[in-house]
């Protein structure tokens, strides 16, 4: 007989503090990067919303949503979700699913129109299943892999 995986119990992700998600950005995102690389460009401004799912107090999943211009047809209303990341061990639990949509209630609660991603390649269908089309073709970022951009409007 097979290992039995535990079910996960219902994913609520909550607002945190910027310092909170660092951690598992620097251990699922950027291994081995310093801590000011780890502060992302509009971490501490207004508005900007972190989130993390816990599990038995540990934080198992992360995102964060802030408002940031599109880079190729930039509109009002323009959101971004950087540093999205779960525990591996943990992925296909609706963890990732449940940040996502938290990310997108708090744009449109803020005025979001649309909202858009650095979607790392390999993760580019689970933003597919939620809504976000690619936009161009895929793109290197140094040092850390391919990327796609990709979004999804919010209100029309």
């Amino acid at each position: 007989m097979g290992a039995v995986t535990p079910t996960l119990r219902p994913v609520h992700p909550a607002p945190v503090e910027a310092e909170v998600v660092r951690p598992l950005r620097a251990e699922v995102l950027r291994p081995g990067q310093s801590a000011a690389e780890l502060i992302y460009p509009g971490d501490e401004a207004p508005g900007t919303l972190h989130a993390a799912v816990r599990l038995d107090g540990e934080v198992v999943g992360i995102a964060s949503v802030m408002r940031d211009p599109h880079p190729v047809s930039p509109l009002p209303g323009d959101w971004r979700i950087r540093g999205m990341a779960s525990r591996p061990e943990l992925r296909g639990r609706g963890i990732g699913a449940a940040l996502l949509a938290c990310c997108e209630i708090h744009a449109r609660e803020h005025g979001g129109v649309r909202i858009w991603c650095n979607a790392r390649a390999g993760a580019g269908g689970f933003y597919e299943r939620g809504g976000f089309s690619v936009e161009g073709e895929r793109f290197e970022i140094a040092g850390i892999g391919p990327h796609y951009l990709m979004a999804k409007q919010l209100r029309r």
